[in-house]
């Protein structure tokens, strides 16, 4: 709850000061309207406590600088293990942080559009993708397995699909490294929280 008072804070200040920098202006203008003045303050102060609501999940990440970005663009996985790259497109939500779990391990979280890649040990794991904040109930969470294999790569993509009620967070694998590689040259990469798991 504690991660809602600021956006709740905000959105009531700035419903108070666009509420009463209206009143005056009307008064001044000599068109006194006060229950338009009222509700579009609401308005404001209310989308705005809502957006930052949306965002209060949000970490501070880790970008990666030109050596470790040349490098995971490179995509040699070494040959006791897998790399697996995470990355995320979209415009639906995009400044929202979507944390990426693998085996119950956070391993990053990424907003629109990023990449993370994470060494993974040969075997099953998990993935999952689900949001933080007040988006998280807003946004059905999204869990696939896969098998890591020595020296393979894998490619997950994360995007969201629309829903009339709660839009569907979707964990989809793309085995065109080529396409992936066109797309990843285009984004930031969030270091990986952990190096391997």
């Amino acid at each position: 709850m504690s991660k809602y008072i600021r956006p709740i804070v905000i959105g009531t200040v700035l419903a108070f000061v666009i509420a009463f920098g209206l009143a005056f202006t009307f008064s001044r203008l000599g068109a006194p309207n006060t229950s338009i003045s009222i509700y579009c303050g609401l308005f404001v102060g209310i989308f705005t406590a809502y957006i930052l609501a949306n965002l209060a999940g949000n970490r501070k990440v880790a970008t990666a600088d030109t050596g470790q970005l040349s490098r995971a663009l490179a995509m040699a996985a070494p040959a006791d293990a897998a790399l697996v790259y995470v990355y995320r497109q979209g415009f639906v939500g995009k400044a929202a942080g979507m944390n990426v779990i693998i085996d119950g391990k956070t391993v990053a979280q990424l907003t629109s559009p990023r990449f993370t890649v994470v060494k993974a040990a040969p075997g099953q794991h998990d993935i999952f993708a689900a949001f933080g904040g007040l988006a998280g109930p807003q946004n059905k969470a999204a869990a696939t397995a896969f098998t890591a294999e020595p020296g393979a790569v894998l490619v997950f993509r994360l995007n969201l699909s629309m829903g009339m009620v709660q839009n569907t967070i979707n964990v989809t694998p793309v085995p065109d490294l080529a396409e992936v590689k066109r797309a990843l040259s285009t984004m930031k990469m969030t270091v990986a929280e952990l190096a391997e798991v």
